[in-house]
């Protein structure tokens, strides 16, 4: 490594950490209210890596307010039916229609497409500008917690900049350089027993009678399978024993597909595309709001990511932000709005999404009435020592029972129908900061909402 190039200095009302979609998302909202914004990206360029792929009918309002869900849409495709699958039978089904919903079904569509959008409209709509290569080495807030002290280094040139701010956020994913250095918390465990894997890949699923999105419910390849794309990219997700680099993975991908694709397909002329592995955590940070820092997405939680719930809540996440810190900094609201925000949006977290995306991971896991091999839903010392037990101990024998009961149940239209409304769950109240908004545009986000969910609200405004 070189010396350390000269420092310069300069200062932002806010700074975002993170181009990826919930940093290029909370940065579009404050930009639509005149909040000129600096984002900072520790890469030289978008993100490219195989990361999330679907997002629920809850998130694409969020994109819709942003006003960037017209253009993600020429570049998605819909997720109408999700199957699921056992032993090479799809046991259950569940359409994603959503009655009285402006959102019909959710969208497909890998992360680097949905960040070229969201970055091209952040870069031509609005005076806001995006910074690459420019990783956090230091963060610092002062006395009084009006002024946030960022160091950010070029990792090509060594060259610093010290930034001043008056609100940092934070978006820079699960290892957030911005939670770390500010001393918050991540509390919570990593799977220690396996990783996940990406795999983008050409095949044509849809010939054997895939769904746009699949689980296949396996102790060991266990996967899910979804379309990404019009150009028949598929997304491949499944687990490995820990500790295996991607090359390793890559050599021994086949014994993964022989199990995942369907049996009279293999051997599958497929390529592919990419691949990446990544640890699964279920993860949160103890406060998503520290004086003038604010987490939002994987930096503030992370789970894993079967059953679509990753971005999706990462998104959930960024609309609110920008809204309420707009409205903080043009003077309409009070600051204490943002402590309102973080204690709802970690509320959400740890009160739905991280249970819900544990028993999505068990459900396609079989987990406690499987073979489990690697120990995975297994109280032992590793679980212990990782806090994991309250968990594991969701996986009984008895699930077995109860996961045949679930597929039968969603044989039943209305079913399907609650299942879908469930991921609303984890949405804000949209009259959450009613008062501080012009009331046409509280009742406009109360219209986004199936009608189940907006009748009672409507009423109220």
């Amino acid at each position: 490594m070189g010396s350390i190039g000269p420092t310069k200095s300069e200062h932002h009302s806010v700074i975002v950490v993170g181009s990826g979609p919930v940093g290029l998302t909370t940065a579009t909202n404050l930009a639509k209210l005149g909040v000129r914004v600096l984002l900072l990206e520790r890469n030289p360029e978008l993100d490219q890596s195989p990361r999330a792929t679907s997002y629920q009918p809850c998130a694409q309002a969020e994109l819709l307010e942003a006003e960037v869900l017209d253009d993600v849409k020429k570049v998605c495709v819909p997720n109408d039916v999700v199957g699921f699958w056992l032993k090479g039978k799809k046991v259950a089904r569940v359409s994603k229609s959503e009655g009285g919903s402006l959102f019909p079904y959710g969208i497909n569509c890998g992360q680097p497409r949905l960040n070229r959008v969201l970055y091209n409209h952040l870069t031509t709509k609005y005076d806001s500008e995006v910074r690459f290569s420019q990783q956090i080495v230091e963060v610092s807030q002062n006395e009084k917690q009006t002024i946030v002290t960022v160091v950010a280094r070029n990792p090509i040139t060594n060259e610093e900049t010290t930034y001043t701010c008056d609100w940092l956020v934070g978006c820079d994913g699960a290892g957030s350089a911005v939670r770390k250095l500010s001393n918050i918390s991540f509390d919570g465990f990593s799977w220690p027993k396996e990783d996940f894997v990406a795999t983008n890949l050409k095949f044509d699923f849809f010939k054997y009678g895939y769904h746009t999105a699949n689980i296949l419910m396996d102790s060991v390849h266990w996967a899910v399978v979804t379309i990404i794309d019009d150009t028949g990219l598929w997304r491949i997700a499944f687990g490995v024993r820990a500790g295996l680099t991607n090359d390793e993975i890559r050599a021994e991908i086949d014994d993964h597909y022989k199990h995942i694709f369907p049996a009279d397909a293999w051997p599958a002329d497929y390529e592919l595309v990419q691949l990446n592995k990544y640890k699964p955590h279920q993860r949160c940070a103890g406060t998503f709001r520290l004086g003038r820092v604010l987490l939002a997405g994987d930096a503030a939680h992370s789970n894993n990511p079967i059953g679509g719930l990753g971005l999706t809540t990462g998104l959930l996440d960024a609309g609110p932000l920008g809204r309420a810190l707009g409205a903080v900094i043009n003077g309409k609201a009070p600051e204490s709005l943002l402590d309102t925000w973080a204690e709802r949006r970690r509320d959400k977290w740890l009160n739905f999404t991280n249970e819900f995306s544990i028993e999505n991971k068990r459900m396609a896991q079989l987990g406690g009435y499987s073979d489990d091999p690697l120990g995975i839903w297994k109280i032992d010392d590793v679980a212990k020592e990782h806090n994991m037990e309250k968990w594991l101990a969701m996986a009984t024998p008895e699930k077995k029972e109860a996961d045949a009961r679930l597929y039968k149940v969603l044989e039943d239209p209305a079913a399907q129908l609650m299942s879908r409304m469930k991921q609303w769950e984890i949405t804000m109240d949209p009259m959450w900061m009613a008062e501080y908004e012009d009331p046409e545009l509280v009742k406009y986000r109360v219209s986004l909402r199936p009608a189940a969910l907006s009748a009672p609200q409507a009423a109220a405004t």
